[in-house]
């Protein structure tokens, strides 16, 4: 890691509370270019979100689309919730923005040293060391997960529609800094 993505990493404002507490793809969309950090073992492990995907309201393809149950309570938890699911031995990461709406973290571009391949949402989980033990963690108060601000724009924004769901896969509701690597594939 250089000098410079260190400090960007470590250097921006926390995200508060009213950044999620907006339209779920507004904030999908900026989220892009923003610093992941989770305190794990061996220590800090940061990413720089490159790809997300918005779940709203009335969407067929959203864990929340029929109401609470246990799985998903934390979709309905306050604004900067994270919720984490498990899908095939894989675990996935969201951030909830208004009440039953998410934004799925899909990929991350490596900041810290040594760290695995973050693209994709079950490898951006297992490269942070986030599991289901997660879920309901509040990143806007919590020292574990922490979510800040990147340096600035992070570029030009790709949009096209959601993978790896059977339901409202039309939908344009998926964000990737375009031309970045790290963003999963197929690519928008």
């Amino acid at each position: 890691m250089t000098e410079a993505s260190s400090s960007e990493a470590s250097g921006g404002r926390r995200l508060g509370r009213a950044f999620f507490d907006r339209p779920t793809d507004r904030v999908a969309r900026e989220l892009l270019g923003t610093f992941l950090s989770v305190a794990a073992p061996p220590g800090l492990r940061t990413v720089r979100i490159v790809e997300t995907e918005a779940y709203v309201a009335g969407d067929e393809a959203n864990h929340a689309y029929r109401g609470p149950t246990e799985r998903n309570r934390s979709m309905f938890g306050r604004p900067g919730t994270l919720y984490v699911y498990r899908i095939h031995q894989v675990v996935c990461a969201n951030l909830v923005t208004r009440t039953g709406e998410a934004v799925l973290l899909r990929a991350g571009a490596p900041v810290s040293p040594g760290l695995e391949s973050a693209s994709g949402p079950g490898r951006l989980c297992r490269a942070l060391g986030l599991s289901i033990d997660d879920d309901g963690t509040d990143v806007v108060r919590g020292s574990r997960v922490v979510l800040r601000a990147g340096p600035g724009r992070p570029g030009r924004i790709a949009r096209g529609p959601r993978v790896g769901i059977r339901r409202a896969t039309e939908r344009p509701l998926r964000f990737a800094i375009a031309g970045d690597p790290f963003v999963s594939r197929p690519r928008p």
